[in-house]
């Protein structure tokens, strides 16, 4: 996740540049959660202590944040600490009152039974009516914890839904090496499965696609993965095995710099070396919190921007785009976005395929597909 807070940092670099936010310098304390519960809710307890609000959060492990809910500010009130995160997989994190991730989970906290889930489904439509009609496969499901386990069963229930029937899901696990895609290789090719998609990082995309190839499976009409392979590791490790990988994304790929100044920002920032997509999307969490600055400050002046002052404002956007960056997000109402473009690998590089535009979304909202379901754990 290092993506994350090159990004943060470098949108800090950025705005500072132009003056700094509400006429204030912009800081960044980086705190590494290091992979450990732990640490993860000390970095809570300093940024607390420290900061005006956690930006770009991108943590596994955020199993415990009554630190940021019972955080106090200045008078000793317990008003909460200002979560903008990129990535959250705890539903304690995603169901925060304090937090507002940038990716709204699909969970539906309003539902006291915990079985509703409105998942984002729009390129499974799409690969129904371009590719093909006969969808049927695997869904590596990635393992590490359980939070990862049921952030990406709704995924796969979505999409059998949607458009494709269920050839078995397979545990797969951020630390296996490439024999262990051998065996679900051999039962692709047994059930001559047109669809493929790994939930997991882009080492196990590469995996799966360079075992494929070396067992000789032929019948996969689509091989489908996460943003996580939007990367140059994806493509490094998997080289020519990696074509025709689909990748669904929800901010303007950065091949179209050239039309997305908010991209271009970016990558000016951060440098194209060092962007991925978890720093995109952490790009698009500091845009968030901009926003929601500019507008208390517009609105109660510079001494107005509180903790208070904050949620009451992040709670009313609910048409956020990032300058453009992404498709409409009602990251105030907690709603997920329908929006998506889509990407293919062809010749080692990422084109965008759907929809044919530059710098464009499909915002269909038939694209969120409710499911129910009760999640292991």
């Amino acid at each position: 996740f290092k993506g994350s807070k090159d990004a943060v940092q470098g949108y800090a670099r950025y705005i500072n540049s132009k003056g700094g936010l509400a006429g204030r310098k912009v800081v960044v304390d980086f705190y590494d959660s290091a992979l450990s519960p732990d640490e993860s809710r000390n970095a809570l307890i300093k940024a607390c202590q420290n900061d005006f609000a956690t930006v770009g959060t991108t943590s596994l492990f955020m199993n415990n944040i009554d630190d940021a809910v019972n955080c106090k500010d200045s008078t000793g009130r317990a008003t909460g600490l200002p979560d903008i995160p990129e990535l959250t997989t705890e539903p304690v994190q995603q169901n925060s009152p304090v937090s507002f991730p940038i990716l709204v989970p699909s969970k539906d906290f309003s539902d006291p039974s915990g079985h509703t889930f409105y998942q984002p489904s729009g390129k499974y439509f799409w690969f129904a009516q371009h590719v093909t009609k006969d969808l049927h496969g695997f869904f590596l499901i990635p393992a590490d914890l359980q939070s990862t386990v049921n952030t990406s069963l709704p995924v796969w229930y979505a999409a059998q839904k949607a458009a494709v029937k269920s050839d078995g899901q397979v545990n797969v696990h951020g630390s296996d090496t490439q024999d262990r895609y051998l065996p679900i290789a051999t039962a692709i090719k047994d059930h001559n499965s047109t669809y493929v998609r790994s939930g997991s990082n882009d080492v196990s995309m590469a995996d799966m696609r360079l075992e494929a190839q070396q067992q000789g499976v032929t019948s996969v009409k689509v091989w489908d993965c996460s943003l996580s392979c939007y990367s140059k590791q994806f493509l490094a490790l998997a080289g020519s095995a990696a074509e025709g990988t689909y990748v669904d994304t929800t901010f303007v790929p950065f091949e179209e710099a050239k039309v997305s100044p908010p991209v271009q920002a970016y990558l000016s920032a951060v440098g194209s070396s060092n962007a991925d997509g978890f720093g995109a999307q952490a790009w698009t969490a500091a845009v968030f919190f901009q926003e929601v600055i500019q507008r208390m400050a517009a609105a109660n002046g510079v001494n107005g921007i509180t903790r208070a002052n904050f949620f009451a404002t992040a709670k009313t956007i609910h048409d956020f785009t990032a300058q453009g960056m992404i498709g409409k997000d009602d990251v105030g109402g907690h709603k997920p976005s329908p929006c998506f473009a889509l990407l293919q690998v062809r010749h080692g590089k990422f084109p965008r395929v759907y929809p044919a535009k530059p710098a464009t979304f499909d915002c269909n909202p038939p694209n969120i597909v409710k499911v129910t379901a009760t999640l292991p754990g």
